[in-house]
């Protein structure tokens, strides 16, 4: 029962500030530009076209050169696939044995390395939220 008037209460304090919105927005005079901005709008297209047109890429040159580093690269992976696969087999890994004077302070080293990363981390993605909005 309690909380039928309230949510009747919230609906009325709602609808008065919507009518009081509407009706500050009623009041308001219309937007009416300068008397020289739509001279200076169209003086500023009529710059714009003006100008010449950029220079256009060259692609056909550069078709090519972008060509041939595709094919390297291509080329480079099938040898490495071709001479790797068979060196690779024999290759066995072992863990490397540290001592336990050792072991600790690179355990410790880790830890600051994982905070340190995610640090930047966090720093990098606020960076980026704010770029987005402007703040920077």
């Amino acid at each position: 029962m309690n909380r039928t008037k309230a949510d009747t209460a919230e609906s009325t304090q709602s609808a008065e500030r919507l009518a009081a919105v509407d009706s500050i927005l009623a009041t308001e005079e219309p937007l009416i530009p300068s008397s020289g901005f739509l001279a200076s709008v169209m003086e500023r297209i009529h710059e714009q076209a003006r100008l010449p047109l950029p220079i256009p890429f060259p692609w056909k040159r550069a078709l090519p050169g972008v060509l041939f580093f595709i094919g390297a690269l291509v080329w480079g992976a099938v040898e490495l696939v071709r001479h790797g696969l068979p060196a690779g087999s024999g290759i066995t890994l072992t863990q490397p044995h540290l001592s336990a004077t050792l072991e600790r302070p690179l355990q410790q080293a880790a830890w600051v390395a994982l905070a340190l990363c995610v640090s930047l981390l966090s720093w990098l993605l606020s960076r980026r939220l704010a770029g987005r909005s402007g703040l920077l």
